[in-house]
């Protein structure tokens, strides 16, 4: 197993992987083989020294030293398993529920989380013993030393979780209609698992260090019953009688705690596949597919039932307003651009369609599917709804995986949740989108994970991830972003197949001006969270009339402009979303601003030209 490799690689962690091993075997074995012993009292041979028959001697009993140090195993390691295994089952809920509740409600369970770490561990595990009595001891124990550490572990996961929460592949998972218990099993704790565990075996090694203490002050453990701590405060007191019976104890505590300290970092540092799979290569496995030329649909703007329509949305995130009255339509089989500078709204937009804004976020408007108001929808028809006729293609390739799990479970996810497919038939379903999107050896690429793939082939398995469920509209957030211009041509070309043979609408989101005229039907130009323009995409250099679209394509490069010639910019900043000046959004930096402008906001409207334009001097720019 690569795992096991992995493991190889470090001797050391063997090495206390093999001790730790070594101790559950005596915790098991010690108390049956030598529980008669250890107990046995010899008074010929009271505080006898090492010897064959004794090898650490005896205690003031005569009592076999190694015995008892053995079968005092089960118990001191037994106690710091049971200990922060309670931790675990309280904190790992409380620290995940911290992070699945909203903005507004968290600080109240981290505050809890804050008083009860600063809380003295050892004040309630007195307090516990003390109610429970000596029968119940080792309970109060157990738990006393358990609260605290619950906490510590519910900080640990809810600021893992919180880091994890706004990854796209959650995102992607909540498009499919994975519901908050699968997030947390399969998205959440699989990627906080090399932590956690690391935390976990380090909390044993403390468990086992501090219950050793506690009894060796005298309030842990109490006889007849016996553990590390218990030996070595007996040995102390007849340590230069035979000092064997004080350094065993302490050995052993130490030898424990550091075995389980070493071991659960490598055994959670080989689990991680980042660490035992191949490092991703930098080509693309195989021979792309063969290049197509752009396709192009016509515009189907007139079609009385659109894939998708948009009426005057609106996303307001606090005193912001992100996206301001958008209004728009796809139908079958188009594939239209959204295009605009950083900040204009574009992501926030196609987050509102597919309903993954962030919490915190309020929406007005209406968002229709296929003819189906979504927010009239209850939940649960909504999230199979979505997972079925619409997929959502990330910017970022590598996050919109889940790094734990493989490239096969991922693909498979949306088929089995809501076709209700077997792992073989959605296995078989993935082989056949991976192979139609090029992916080479897709039966390979089931097996591997994220990280094992090149940028170009991780968004083509995510293009095929989308195809999973034959989804009617596709929305792609700067899909060529991360990879070179050949590699971006190939994805394009690919968009533009699926585009054609499955009849899907396409939103594409970019910067990208002459991308999207050459792949799309239709632009959308979008500028402070408004469409400021509407056209086809073959009118774009010649017809368009609002000064933003014209200002974007004079900022695009052009390989004929002479050599040293200063690029061409937009002057001043896109509008503060949460201050915007009144009028036109665009005057501070429009050259043909006029009073009007800066009083009165243009609305989108149909220009003769048979563009839909929100620009007051849109008869000035059409004259020119």
């Amino acid at each position: 197993m690569a795992f096991l490799r992995a493991l190889r690689t470090a001797p050391s962690a063997m090495l206390a992987i093999a001790v730790l091993l070594l101790l559950l075997v005596i915790a098991v074995l010690a108390p049956v083989l030598l529980g008669h012993t250890a107990n046995q009292f010899d008074f010929r041979a009271i505080s006898a020294p090492p010897s064959l028959a004794h090898p650490l001697g005896t205690d003031r009993l005569g009592r076999d030293l190694l015995a008892r140090l053995l079968v005092a195993t089960r118990l001191s390691i037994g106690m710091g398993l049971l200990a922060e295994a309670l931790a675990y089952l309280i904190g790992v809920p409380v620290g995940a529920l911290t992070a699945l509740v909203g903005p507004r409600w968290r600080p109240i369970p981290m505050r809890v989380i804050d008083t009860m770490i600063a809380f003295p561990g050892l004040l309630v595990t007195i307090y516990l013993i003390t109610i429970l009595g000596p029968r119940l001891g080792l309970v109060g124990l157990a738990v006393g030393l358990a609260v605290p550490e619950a906490f510590r572990a519910a900080r640990i996961v809810s600021t893992l979780a919180l880091s994890i929460a706004g990854r796209d592949y959650l995102a992607a998972a909540r498009v499919v209609g994975v519901g908050w218990p699968r997030l947390v099993l399969r998205y959440l704790i699989p990627n906080m698992a090399e932590t956690m565990v690391t935390s976990f075996s380090v909390g044993v090694s403390f468990m086992i260090v501090a219950f050793s203490g506690l009894s060796f002050l005298g309030i842990g453990v109490q006889p007849p019953n016996f553990d590390w701590g218990r030996l070595l405060s007996e040995g102390v007191d007849s340590f230069y009688e035979t000092p064997a019976a004080a350094l065993g104890p302490a050995a052993f505590i130490a030898v424990a705690a550091l075995a389980f300290a070493y071991a659960g970092e490598a055994v959670a540092h080989a689990a991680n596949p980042r660490v035992w799979t191949a490092a991703p290569p930098e080509r693309a496995n195989g021979r792309p597919g063969p290049s197509e030329p752009p396709h192009r649909l016509p515009a189907r703007g007139g079609a009385p039932d659109p894939t998708l329509l948009v009426e005057d949305l609106h996303v307001r995130i606090g005193d912001a307003e992100i996206v301001s009255g958008v209004s728009f339509s796809i139908g079958p089989g188009e594939m239209v651009g959204l295009v605009g500078e950083s900040g204009s709204g574009k992501t926030m937009t196609a987050l509102a369609i597919a309903r993954l804004l962030p919490a915190g976020a309020a929406v007005e408007g209406e968002v229709s599917l296929l003819g189906r108001r979504l927010a009239a929808m209850p939940p649960k028809p909504l999230a199979r709804f979505l997972g079925t006729e619409l997929a959502f293609v990330f910017q970022d390739p590598m996050s919109s995986f889940n790094p734990a799990l493989t490239m096969g479970r991922q693909l498979t996810e949306g088929a089995r949740r809501h076709r209700h497919l077997d792992l073989r038939a959605a296995a078989e379903a993935a082989v056949a989108r991976l192979s139609e999107v090029n992916v080479p050896a897709p039966r390979r690429i089931l097996r591997q994970y994220p990280h094992e793939l090149s940028g170009g082939m991780r968004q083509r398995a995510m293009i095929a991830m989308g195809l999973m469920n034959s989804p009617k509209l596709l929305i792609c957030d700067e899909p060529t972003t991360a990879l070179d211009v050949t590699i971006q041509a190939q994805i394009m070309d690919l968009l533009a197949r699926v585009n054609r043979e499955h009849g899907a609408a396409v939103l594409l989101i970019s910067h990208n001006l002459a991308l999207v005229r050459q792949s799309c039907s239709r632009v959308l130009v979008m500028y402070a969270g408004r469409i400021v323009e509407d056209l086809a995409s073959e009118r774009l250099l010649s017809d368009a009339l609002h000064p933003y679209t014209r200002s974007l394509l004079a900022a695009v490069p052009d390989l004929e402009r002479p050599r040293g010639a200063p690029l061409t910019a937009i002057p001043g900043q896109p509008p503060d979303p949460i201050a915007r000046p009144p009028g036109c959004p665009f005057h501070p930096r429009c050259p043909l601003a006029q009073d009007r402008c800066r009083r009165e906001l243009p609305p989108l409207v149909a220009h003769p030209g048979g563009q839909r334009v929100a620009c007051w001097m849109a008869e000035v720019e059409a004259v020119r």
